[in-house]
């Protein structure tokens, strides 16, 4: 299941960067929605039209992008391969009704996943540089469930997790995009476009473009402004089930 909590797809002038959505996508089935971008396709386009290249990613730093200030003392930050703890996680599914997974498993999934891109609110110190010193490597958050920020008895910064989204990987060609979550506190903000653009422009970046992820019904309009397509040139998703 993924996100489908029907925010509206608009920033309302709170993400702090604007989001050019992906060039060439495509998408699988109503259940299963793919976005596939085709070189070839995209080379015919490029012959036959005088539209804009594809967006170049390349030289953007994709890994820690602040999306908003909530006030002067925390931001709402989007980042790839922060510290998350399973059970925040499975808390954060609890708050949309998602159904329980065993803790073992959800740690597997985390652990295996090619990318996990994370929301959190994180102390506005901590996300522009710590204390200033510029020999200092960054901080690295742990994303929690707290109702705060804090600091852990390691010394790392406890930021509460408030959205997610992973994906799997043959690190080349192609990636499915996994449970993509947003805190119901934070809904409403374009906080899962945010989360889902800036996941899709990390792997473009990595030359990663056959991109497919899965959905409900009621999220397949929110993917279908994202720029994801059902049955592209007549390919289907298909799930293997046992015979009785």
């Amino acid at each position: 299941m993924n996100y489908s909590e029907g925010e509206s797809l608009s920033s309302h002038g709170l993400l702090q960067r604007k989001i050019d959505p992906p060039p060439s996508f495509s998408l699988l089935t109503a259940s299963l929605l793919s976005l596939l971008s085709s070189s070839s396709a995209t080379k015919s386009k490029a012959d036959t039209s005088e539209s804009s290249p594809p967006a170049d990613y390349s030289n953007e730093n994709l890994d820690k992008v602040i999306l908003m200030s909530l006030d002067s003392t925390s931001n709402i930050v989007y980042r790839n391969g922060a510290i998350v703890d399973a059970a925040a996680l499975e808390a954060l599914c609890d708050r949309v009704g998602w159904p329980r997974r065993p803790l073992f498993k959800v740690e597997a999934a985390l652990a295996n996943s090619f990318l996990v891109a994370t929301l959190s609110v994180e102390p506005a110190a901590v996300v522009e540089g710590g204390d200033g010193n510029d020999n200092q490597e960054e901080v690295s958050p742990v994303l929690t469930i707290s109702s705060g920020n804090s600091s852990s008895d390691d010394g790392k910064i406890a930021a509460r997790l408030i959205g997610l989204a992973r994906c799997t990987s043959d690190g080349a060609f192609n990636a499915t995009i996994w449970d993509v979550v947003i805190d119901p506190e934070f809904q409403k903000r374009g906080l899962g476009k945010a989360l889902v653009e800036q996941m899709v422009r990390t792997l473009l970046k990595r030359e990663i473009t056959n991109i497919t992820l899965f959905a409900d019904g009621k999220a397949v309009a929110f993917y279908n402004q994202l720029g994801f397509e059902a049955d592209p040139e007549g390919i289907r998703g298909m799930f293997w089930a046992p015979r009785m």
